[in-house]
């Protein structure tokens, strides 16, 4: 399993599909409401009496059709905010679905990251068992002291522990890998050298990924705002008809009815004031997170550079000579070359360079994808792009 593997089984799993495609359709269910015209409204009504005479039998029956229509612009402008409202969601889903393959690709390195950590103890700890029976016989032979030979013992044990706890992070970060991608990470076979993502593309500040999410959220409220503080003249118009009938006469009336709701005291203001609220907190996340990303983007340019260059020439060259180093200081103790401190100093020392290396891995990565994520996600593919070395 590599690691675009990983990450198009994570982007394939059914809820994560659904959670993207979700946000979306509510975002289109709010355009279906803003075009929707409200219900024709029909009323019967129907009166009796004597019509003002003795015995009489005077009813008036009345049919009235109603339509509410809008007049104003607040609809017009309630759907191109509702439109603005499904653009937002969508650069929101992309990102989103960019920040999941983020992650994704972080559970996978940690996974082979602790791996290589645990095989570099497991060495370790088999080392030091190996000179710990060497040391026993040397002991016995009177060549070793017996302080030398139970500290190279405790040193065997400890490096045992390690090795044990190495393996449970390694067995601990598979399983947190499986929560994104599924059972199948428990016993794939990862890449054992994961290349990192490529360096993006220069681009300005505006482009980048949080900030086309910010931006489109920043047009959505502004659009909401311009919506709210127009004028709404919700006018209802009737036609109908009436039937008098009373003491044999009967006639028929056209009726014609105008309602208009008089704004002395509602004048949307709530939803005004709610309106700019909203426009003015995304106009200030907005800001915010433009003045933020340049320097945002320069560090973490710097720190993938430096990190992953180092990382790079701590695997070439200081890794393998740690190893060597490692197996003379054994030799060298098993013949009476090379005293204690020596030996227990070079094999700390492999494990600390592994670690190191491992550690500034995992420090350019991070940088990597969340540079990633300050540049503009390319919304032409569907698919993760490809890492490269």
């Amino acid at each position: 399993m590599t690691a675009d593997d990983a990450v198009a089984l994570a982007l394939s799993q059914a809820h994560v599909r659904k959670e993207l495609d979700s946000s979306v359709d509510l975002a289109r269910s709010e355009v279906l409401a803003a075009r929707t015209w409200a219900n024709p409204e029909l009323a019967l009504s129907e009166e009796r009496g004597n019509g003002g005479s003795p015995g009489g039998d005077a009813r008036e029956t009345t049919v009235v059709l109603s339509q509410e229509i809008e007049l104003g612009g607040r609809r017009g402008l309630r759907i191109d905010a509702a439109e603005l409202g499904v653009r937002a969601a969508e650069t929101a889903a992309r990102y989103e679905r960019a920040r999941l393959r983020a992650e994704v690709l972080r559970a996978y390195s940690r996974v082979v990251a602790t791996q290589r950590l645990r095989d570099a103890r497991q060495r370790a700890s088999a080392g030091l068992q190996e000179l710990a029976r060497v040391a026993g016989k040397r002991q016995q032979a009177g060549d070793l002291s017996g302080y030398e030979s139970r500290r190279i013992a405790q040193a065997s044990t400890q490096a045992g522990a390690e090795a044990a706890l190495a393996d449970t992070e390694a067995r601990v970060a598979r399983a947190r890998l499986a929560g994104w991608v599924g059972e199948a990470a428990l016993t794939a076979e990862l890449d054992p050298v994961p290349p990192l993502p490529a360096l993006p593309a220069p681009s300005d500040d505006e482009d980048s990924a949080e900030l086309a999410v910010l931006q489109a959220r920043r047009e959505e409220a502004a659009a909401q705002a311009r919506a709210e503080s127009r004028l709404a003249l919700p006018l209802s118009v009737g036609v109908g008809t009436k039937r008098v009938q009373d003491a044999g006469f009967s006639d028929n009336v056209m009726i014609l009815e105008l309602g208009l709701p008089l704004p002395l005291f509602d004048r949307n203001q709530a939803d005004r004031a709610r309106a700019a609220a909203e426009s003015g907190m995304a106009e200030a996340r907005y800001q915010r997170a433009l003045l933020q990303t340049r320097s945002r983007r320069t560090a973490a340019l710097d720190e993938a550079r430096q990190l992953s260059a180092s990382a790079r020439t701590l695997f070439e060259s200081a890794v393998p000579e740690a190893a060597r180093l490692t197996a003379i200081a054994r030799s060298s103790f098993a013949e009476g070359e090379l005293d204690l401190v020596g030996l227990l100093d070079a094999h700390r020392a492999e494990t600390d360079v592994v670690q190191q290396a491992i550690e500034q891995q995992s420090r350019a990565l991070d940088a990597l994808l969340e540079l990633q994520l300050l540049s503009p996600i390319d919304t032409d593919s569907s698919s993760p792009a490809p890492l490269k070395e």
